[in-house]
């Protein structure tokens, strides 16, 4: 018994040492549990189903202690760091208008008046640099990503330690340079998700720190082990690619770019999948980089894909919560709505006078600034063509709050081209340079060459300074043929050449109204080929006239919102006698055209639309300045062209009309439209024939439409009350 007690002494003596440090070693275990690191990959519009694997995570009680992604999975990964919800995210996916988001397409009412008609008219365009046309760094500048992503990613402006977040977070790009995989966790949140996005040959580079920066995908669109460096024990990762394409599905340019880099990432992605504990792969084949517009359908997949691992996901969270239980994150983030702004820097500001942004803007320093306000003035900016790309961040710094803008000024110019065939017209390729601030700061001049059957040639210089007086002038030269019909039969062929020089003054308001007054010399020359009656030889006239123009089309091609007005009063001046006696030597006349969107449904859409105009009693107007009425083409030669369904290319003319048009538009697929027309009116030489006896023109037609890369494919089938039988209209591309 005396031994056995003295076999227990050494046992208590050692015990008495080491359980101090034993008791100590458990104490750890409960204050450090493992660290749960999130990843989510890359993969364009399939990287919205990132959203749904969130809720799935939410669901199990998962607190990550570190978020890494590229591309869009960075920009889901960067939100949710934040403190964003995961259904906060989808409403965010739900309220954005992907695809002119994602093609930069600066919505309409943003575009000053006068560029509204240069609007969606050239299918390529490269900037002119040095007096040379170059090829852009990417099909499209990012401008409307940036301020999406500067808007939401706003609660980060007060540091740019990305460790500092809710949870850590780091994303991924790439050097443009010599390829290395660029590691970004500090600096401008929005900037720095920008460049893990930047598509290469879509959207622009990103420069940071003096590096030009693309899409981390490039390289490395899985970016776990990362995360692990960052101090993450057990990886959860999310993978949205689908691999090599087909050759089937190597049909566009974006699917051939990501096939390409796919190449350089695969030895990548495996370690990835190798170092992921938890490994989420969404089955997404049938959807690509690009199909944004199905993104309800792809984050069902995501939550579906993440509900299946939702048992294990609880088991995880169960077991690191019981050794270190921790609060839920309360996931209320919301952008910024405004701040104290003390000071506002421009950075790259050359040849746009500040003046010009501050207007634009309409902020100040040592006051109040709204955010969504500074965006709808940053999209004005951008969308006065001046600027390559405008963004800001903001510089917390003591007391005071610094905006900070980093500008691009747009290339010298720009070189576009279209081309265009219908029915009235024939084909017509379009030639256009467009350079800014020659000789005076803030000019545009425009130049724009039509070559064709019927050819055109117009140049317009113009100094725009918005409500306040601005000035302009105009040169035009063309020809065209017209015909001439009675009883529906082609009486005579006109050949039509003028030349007008115009110089005017303007005033605009808001990008959507114009008031222009000035004056156009015209020399016009119209010879027949059946006969000599005609202007014959050179014929000058001065046209002074007053206008006032608005424009609220929400789109150039099938509008479904807005409307236009152009009111025009102008007095007709010949400057010697003419060669005919049936037209006067001075004239006045008035013309009112109106048309409106009426939004009915959802792919409805009513559009009324009202033309008046007369010249004053026996006061008669050379031919270029009569009512010309018929056809279907929107190209104004001249002011008095007024299209109508039904009839032939100005099938009637007159000093006097009154007509009503009336169309219905369906949407009735994506991209294909189908729009029914009616027609009626009155056109008359004289006010007593329009007063008394006038004769209805009626006519109706069916437009089948569909919007292409060239612009919209149209086909309509129309008939009339004067014309026997049905005719058919074809169109194909942007009017020019």
């Amino acid at each position: 018994m005396k031994n056995n007690r003295l076999f227990y002494i050494p046992i208590v003596f050692l015990l008495l040492i080491f359980l101090p440090d034993l008791l100590f070693a458990q104490d750890d275990l409960k204050k450090q549990p493992p660290k749960l690191g999130l990843v989510l990959s890359g993969g364009g519009a399939k990287g919205f189903a990132h959203v749904g694997v969130l809720k799935v995570l939410e669901e199990a009680g998962l607190q990550f202690d570190y978020i890494g992604g590229t591309s869009m999975g960075s920009i889901v990964g960067a939100l949710y760091s934040l403190g964003y919800h995961p259904d906060s995210i989808a409403r965010i996916v739900y309220s954005q208008d992907w695809n002119s988001l994602m093609k930069d397409k600066i919505p309409r009412n943003y575009i000053p008046i006068e560029e509204k008609y240069n609007f969606d008219r050239f299918i390529v365009t490269f900037p002119i640099i040095e007096r040379r046309v170059k090829v852009k760094g990417g099909l499209h500048n990012g401008q409307l990503v940036d301020l999406l992503l500067a808007k939401y990613l706003s609660p980060a402006y007060k540091t740019n330690d990305f460790s500092q977040f809710q949870i850590p977070f780091v994303c991924i790009a790439t050097d443009l340079e010599d390829g290395s995989n660029v590691v970004l966790n500090k600096g401008i949140l929005h900037k720095a998700v920008r460049a893990s996005m930047s598509i290469p040959g879509y959207f622009s580079p990103v420069t940071i720190n003096n590096r030009l920066l693309v899409d981390g995908g490039v390289i490395n669109n899985f970016p776990v082990r990362e995360v692990k460096e960052q101090g993450a024990d057990f990886i959860i990762g999310v993978d949205v690619q689908t691999g090599l394409h087909s050759r089937e599905n190597l049909n566009s340019i974006l699917n051939i770019i990501d096939q390409i880099t796919s190449f350089y990432r695969m030895n990548a992605n495996e370690e990835a999948v190798r170092l992921a504990d938890i490994y989420i792969k969404p089955s997404l084949k049938e959807y690509d980089m690009m199909s944004f517009e199905d993104y309800d359908d792809i984050m069902r997949l995501g939550e579906e894909s993440a509900r299946t691992f939702l048992p294990q996901l609880k088991k995880i969270a169960d077991s690191i919560n019981a050794v270190n239980p921790r609060k839920p994150r309360v996931l209320d983030t919301r952008p910024v709505d405004s701040v104290f702004v003390t000071y506002i820097q421009y950075n790259g500001l050359k040849r746009i006078p500040k003046e010009f942004l501050d207007g634009a803007l309409e902020i100040s320093p040592r006051s109040w600034v709204h955010i969504s306000e500074l965006t709808e003035g940053l999209k004005r900016a951008y969308g006065s063509g001046f600027f390559e790309s405008i963004n800001y961040h903001l510089i917390p710094f003591d007391e005071d709050m610094g905006l900070v803008f980093t500008i691009r000024e747009a290339s010298s110019g720009i070189f576009g081209a279209g081309i265009h065939y219908d029915s009235d017209y024939k084909t017509a390729l379009l030639l256009n340079a467009t350079f800014k601030n020659v000789a005076i700061k803030g000019s545009k001049l425009f130049i724009d060459l039509n070559l064709g059957e019927n050819q055109r040639l117009q140049g317009l210089y113009l100094v725009d300074r918005g409500s306040k007086i601005g000035f302009g002038t105009k040169a035009t030269f063309f020809n065209m043929s017209l015909n001439e019909y009675n009883n529906n039969e082609i009486v005579d062929v006109y050949n039509v050449f003028q030349n007008t020089g115009e110089v005017f003054a303007q005033w605009t308001f808001k990008n959507t109204m114009r008031f222009r007054a000035g004056f156009t010399f015209e020399n016009i020359s119209i010879k027949s080929r059946f006969s000599e009656q005609t202007l014959k030889g050179s014929n000058p006239f001065l046209v002074g006239f007053l206008n006032w123009s608005i424009d609220t089309y929400n789109r150039n091609q099938y509008p479904t919102k807005g409307n236009k007005l152009n009111l025009t009063i102008k007095n007709v001046s010949a400057l010697f006698d003419v060669s005919t006696n049936d037209i006067t030597k001075n004239s006045l006349v008035f013309l009112l055209r109106y048309d409106k969107n009426i939004p009915v449904k959802e792919k409805h859409t009513f559009k009324p639309g009202l033309f008046a105009g007369f010249t004053i009693k026996d006061h008669v107007p050379p031919p270029q300045h009569w009512f010309l009425v018929g056809g279907q083409s929107h190209i104004n030669y001249f002011d008095s062209f007024v299209p109508f369904t039904g009839l032939r290319f100005i099938e009637n003319a007159g000093l006097y009309s009154l007509i009503g048009n009336f169309s219905w538009q369906y949407n009735f697929y994506p991209k294909l439209y189908l729009t029914a027309k009616w027609d009626m009116g009155f056109v008359t030489e004289t006010l007593e024939e329009l007063l008394d006896k006038p004769k209805l023109i009626s006519g109706f037609g069916l437009t089948v439409g569909y919007e292409t890369a060239i612009g919209p494919v149209e086909i309509s089938v129309m008939g009339s009350n004067i014309s026997k039988g049905m005719s058919n209209f074809i169109n194909i591309g942007y009017w020019f």
